[in-house]
């Protein structure tokens, strides 16, 4: 069953989501992940230093996106008060056995909440 993600954390990724659409980065998907994924909130143990972490998965990846992706991040956590952790990799990256060997990725992929483009 599906952790239920706090409104505000839920509110925080799609508009982080938004801001990477509009500053065209070619997004294939926002995966929530780490604390607030497997339900600190839910279980009340979450607290405001408590980060946001995200997984962002774009088509391409260069040196401009990546940057683009990392101070947006920054952004929203000025504006909302709140860490917002991105990683990211391309498509290609994310689908590599090497990546799937990580334990990040079985995380990511077990534990993860994704915001599909089809969702913003």
């Amino acid at each position: 069953m599906p952790v239920p993600v706090d409104k505000r954390v839920k509110a925080i990724v799609l508009m982080y989501a938004d801001a990477l659409k509009n500053k065209d980065v070619p997004v294939k998907a926002v995966i929530l992940f780490g604390s607030h994924a497997i339900g600190s909130h839910a279980r009340g143990d979450s607290t405001p230093n408590t980060d946001i972490d995200v997984l962002v998965i774009t088509e391409r990846l260069d040196k401009k996106i990546r940057d683009t992706i990392k101070d947006e991040a920054h952004r929203i956590s000025l504006k909302e008060n709140v860490p917002v952790t991105a990683l990211a990799c391309d498509m290609q990256e994310f689908q590599s056995p090497s990546f799937q060997a990580e334990p990040l990725y079985r995380e990511i992929t077990r534990k993860g909440i994704i915001f599909h483009r089809e969702t913003w």
